[in-house]
């Protein structure tokens, strides 16, 4: 096997078995992968080593000596540094001034602390919010087209997909405002640092944000025009499925028939999947919008 495929079978199995994809990685030799595999190594050192096992101090580690070792380190791989270095206490952060030194310390500061709520969050929503919100608000300063942009909107995005998964409806208006700040800010960026699927993913993730808050002309209105992205540029079928549910659930609530049509056409695109995977998380996103109505039926 090859040090390609070595990683390969260790992002398989990452999720089921930490254990063994952690002793793949410290088995790994990174001198042996082409540099546009680093940035999946260093989210296998930050995700497996350090938010699956606790082990900071060694991803922190492992993280400096590839970002240091390796001149052709992408922009990711300088992140995941700087934010191992920041989660296990380390005094020094060198990856943190490398960071800023490429998009600014304000915006360095923001990445870091933004992948350190979704890789370690507080225990109450309430505090997750709070610093969500916080970390939005302050990042209207910041330049949505500068040399951090894309790290800027994967994070908040991050961010507010933690504090989404943690939130159940009612959501309390600490919450939802953190929820709205978050998946703007994520908007915000992606449109200067993103593809058209990125743009189109940023409106489902402020879709869903709308839905669960209660209101759901905003979210319709936000998968129209995620779904006209799609219809402009073809493909995404899977995403095109997702959307038609929220679509579905946001047209139902405000009393509009059309949204049979496309709860309809939603559970026959699922329901030919083979991903089962996938299949659960439409289940799980159905259950959310019409399982308590549908079993009271």
């Amino acid at each position: 096997m090859t040090t390609n495929t070595d990683l390969d079978e260790i992002d398989r199995i990452h999720d089921d078995e930490p254990e063994r994809a952690a002793a793949g990685l410290r088995e790994l030799d990174p001198a042996e992968l082409p540099a546009g595999r680093l940035p999946l190594l260093a989210f296998l050192y930050i995700h497996v080593l350090g938010e699956k096992l606790g082990q900071w101090n060694e991803a922190a580690d492992r993280l400096e000596q590839l970002r240091s070792g390796r001149a052709d380190a992408p922009l990711a791989v300088t992140a995941h540094a700087a934010t191992a270095a920041h989660l296990a206490g380390h005094a020094a952060n060198p990856a943190l001034a490398s960071l800023a030194a490429t998009g600014g310390a304000a915006s360095a500061q923001t990445v870091v602390q933004l992948n350190a709520l979704a890789l370690r969050p507080p225990v109450a929503c309430t505090a997750l919010a709070a610093e969500l919100e916080r970390l939005a608000v302050a990042s209207q300063a910041l330049d949505a087209a500068g040399p951090l942009n894309q790290r800027l909107a994967i994070a908040f995005n991050n961010t507010t997909s933690q504090l989404l998964d943690a939130t159940a409806a009612p959501v309390d208006a600490q919450q939802a405002a953190a929820l709205l700040a978050g998946s703007a800010a994520a908007l915000r960026f992606w449109r200067t640092a993103g593809t058209w699927v990125n743009l189109e993913r940023a409106l489902y993730l402020r879709a869903l944000v709308h839905n669960r808050i209660g209101d759901p002309a905003a979210a319709r209105d936000d998968c129209v025009q995620a779904l006209e992205l799609i219809g402009d540029n073809g493909g995404e079928e899977i995403d095109r499925t997702f959307l038609q549910l929220q679509l579905a659930g946001a047209l139902l609530r405000l009393g509009d028939d059309e949204g049979r049509r496309h709860l309809a056409e939603a559970r026959a695109s699922a329901a030919g999947w083979h991903d089962t995977a996938l299949k659960s998380w439409f289940a799980g996103e159905d259950d959310r919008l019409f399982g308590a109505v549908e079993k009271q039926q």
